[in-house]
């Protein structure tokens, strides 16, 4: 049996880059032939997927290999909150962690109060230094572990050359290496939708040879990691048009690039010509935001991506070891209605929920919400929220940037009392903090 002290996850948890959750349907496509047992399992094995967003490759290869040496395998994504994970009776049970992130870290904590150390946890939410053991590494992904065939998915290479404090891969992987697979290693027969995980795939220096591959076996493909704006080229960029790289549900064209950075914007000025050869809407762009960058600089990224009309992907920074946040004090540093009255064509609620974290923001920083933005958040959905604001007008204020933290332990007694419709969510805790002088 493979110890998880070798396991990670499939796709590194990264904290930019990533681009919307493919669908888990299964989806007429490509079937695995499966091999009758000659004898009946004697072991079973279960396998706990506890946060993974699209099926865990590492959780697939343990499948198969279990599977081979004649093993019962489960798979469980007990995603319930709020009470006792179920106890599933198995001889082995390996547990792979995603995201450092307080509901993944709630999810382990249930499976530790009901498996106690009879479970393993691995993964890039865990422990950056597991990994899966050779003879584990070489399986094919077991698909139907999560009875899925809408795509494959896998490595050609891995690392980054980079050292971007905000990802995992320049621990977790090191500095871009050779070829860490084939299609052949991960890509059943049949399957024509492929989702690559690669970290950095541009900067790889044969990645025109593996283009070329991706056209001549007539793939859809879906970059989920996204691309690097730094390695495009003409070379590349003719390449690139010719393959059917998909959205993350694989129905539309798509081809997907990160901006992390207002200094970075340069680097999609001078290939503007090439992004245009993607087609209207072809082109989404991930940005982080939440984790070094200030207001301005956030709204200066924004406001290029709205001008080219490119599709935005908004992608909140959660921590990873080591690298808390590194917003600086002054983080809202130019008037907060400039950035507040964007809208976006597409992913209005991947902008909201930006918005959602903005509202969080201010009022960590100043103990009072900004009604302007309050009304925008409110005035379409969860319209319960405003009323909830119009019944305590204190907690807001039409005044930008006025500390009054101070005062928030006036209200501390008042709401927790309050019978009425449920405070915002982590507002009471913030109050709390507040109260005791450590807001």
């Amino acid at each position: 049996m493979a110890s998880i002290s070798h396991l990670v996850t499939g796709a590194p948890a990264r904290s930019s880059g990533t681009t919307p959750p493919p669908s888990f349907a299964a989806r007429p496509g490509a079937q695995l032939d499966e091999e009758p047992l000659v004898n009946p399992p004697s072991k079973t094995v279960v396998l706990h997927d506890v946060d993974s967003r699209i099926p865990n490759l590492a959780l697939l290869k343990l499948a198969t290999f279990h599977r081979q040496q004649g093993w019962r395998v489960l798979l469980s994504r007990d995603r319930s909150s709020g009470r006792r994970a179920a106890m599933i009776d198995a001889d082995v049970h390996l547990a792979s962690v995603v995201f450092r992130t307080p509901s993944s870290a709630s999810a382990v904590e249930k499976l530790k109060a009901v498996y106690g150390d009879r479970i393993e946890f691995g993964g890039s939410g865990v422990d950056l230094g597991k990994r899966l053991s050779a003879e584990v590494e070489a399986c094919f992904p077991d698909y139907r572990l999560y009875e899925h065939t809408l795509y494959a998915l896998g490595f050609l290479t891995r690392g980054c050359n980079k050292k971007c404090a905000f990802c995992v891969v320049p621990e977790k992987e090191g500095r871009l290496k050779g070829l860490a697979a084939s299609f052949d290693d991960f890509v059943p027969k049949g399957q024509q939708n492929v989702l690559l995980l690669d970290d950095n795939l541009l900067a790889y220096r044969e990645v025109e040879s593996l283009l070329d591959e991706m056209i001549a076996r007539r793939y859809a493909i879906n970059f989920s990691q996204t691309l690097d704006i730094a390695y495009l080229n003409e070379a590349k960029f003719n390449l690139l048009r010719q393959i059917d790289s998909r959205n993350s549900k694989f129905s539309k064209r798509m081809i997907y690039f990160s901006l992390n950075h207002a200094r970075d914007i340069r680097q999609f000025e001078r290939r503007a010509e090439m992004l245009k050869g993607f087609g209207e809407h072809g082109v989404c762009v991930v940005m982080l935001y939440g984790f070094d960058t200030r207001l301005s600089e956030d709204n200066e990224r924004f406001r290029f991506i709205r001008r080219q009309r490119y599709l935005p992907f908004f992608q909140e920074y959660w921590p990873i070891e080591g690298v808390p946040s590194r917003l600086p004090e002054d983080y809202f540093d130019i008037d907060l209605n400039a950035v507040i009255r964007l809208t976006f064509h597409s992913n209005g609620y991947n902008w909201e929920k930006y918005l959602l974290w903005l509202n969080s923001l201010y009022f960590q920083r100043y103990g009072r919400f900004y009604t302007p933005l309050v009304e925008i958040l409110y005035r379409y959905n969860h319209k319960h929220r405003l009323e909830w604001f119009r019944m305590n007008p204190g907690l807001l204020s039409n005044e930008l940037y006025q500390d009054q933290r101070d005062s928030l332990a006036d209200f501390h007694h008042r709401l927790r009392q309050d019978n009425g419709l449920p405070a915002p969510r982590g507002l009471l805790k913030w109050i709390e903090l507040a109260a005791a002088g450590t807001a």
